[in-house]
């Protein structure tokens, strides 16, 4: 079953549109990456080149990584997968996909960390490895989760264009919590923020936020008609 949710992400016009969409957003770091300076100044002026790369990367990454994520589940609910679950059961098709998308969805960042510090290992003098970005990626990598419990729980078939407003509102969102930090907008939807990041309770709270997503999606799903 497993291997069925893959060919039907992998063997599509989807498959072209994600390698397009990395191409270019390889294209872009290679552009904010790529230095102007000579090598002696690169490293004369380390850190301060170390921090305009990892500011302008992140700001890139936060604005289109839902972007990402709508794109891969917005097709998640399928009418070929409805005979499925009357096969199967719901529950269990239900638990197969959520399986599915988290491994797509760690493989994708995974990819996209790899790149975030070996394109700039490879075109600079300056970069060096910083422990901080894997908690920038985890951040990411939470939010993708909980993008994705939103497009499970909200979008269905007929409906599938309207899951970019779920994309433009965490940009958006993103935008205001970050010019000030509000602890009510942060509880009702705990996004990444340069600020709570620095909290250690934030991160249970993402998790437990996106568990509680996934089972009313769960719910939900056992209690639709076919």
């Amino acid at each position: 079953m497993i291997k069925y949710f893959y060919m039907y992400l992998f063997y599509s016009k989807k498959r072209l549109i994600l390698i397009l969409g990395l191409i270019i957003w390889i294209g872009l770091m290679m552009a904010i990456v790529y230095p102007n300076e000579s090598i002696p100044n690169q490293r004369l002026y380390r850190i301060q080149n170390q921090v305009y790369y990892e500011m302008m990367i992140n700001q890139l990454l936060i604005f289109l990584f839902p972007f990402f994520i709508v794109l891969l589940v917005m097709d998640h609910d399928q009418d070929h997968i409805k005979p499925m679950m009357s096969y199967f059961s719901k529950t269990r098709i239900a638990v197969y996909k959520i399986i599915f998308y988290v491994i797509v969805l760690t493989w994708l960042y995974s990819i996209f960390f790899m790149i975030y510090h070996v394109l700039p290992s490879l075109l600079t003098a300056y970069y060096a490895y910083d422990d901080s970005s894997i908690i920038f990626f985890l951040n990411l990598y939470l939010d993708g989760l909980m993008v994705s419990m939103f497009v499970f729980i909200f979008i269905r078939d007929k409906h599938k264009a309207l899951s970019i407003l779920i994309a433009l509102f965490y940009v958006l969102a993103n935008f205001m919590i970050e010019d000030s930090p509000n602890t009510v907008l942060f509880y009702l939807f705990p996004q990444f923020s340069s600020y709570f990041s620095q909290i250690t309770l934030a991160y249970p709270y993402k998790i437990c936020y996106i568990c509680l997503g996934l089972t009313i999606n769960l719910i939900q799903i056992n209690y639709e008609t076919l």
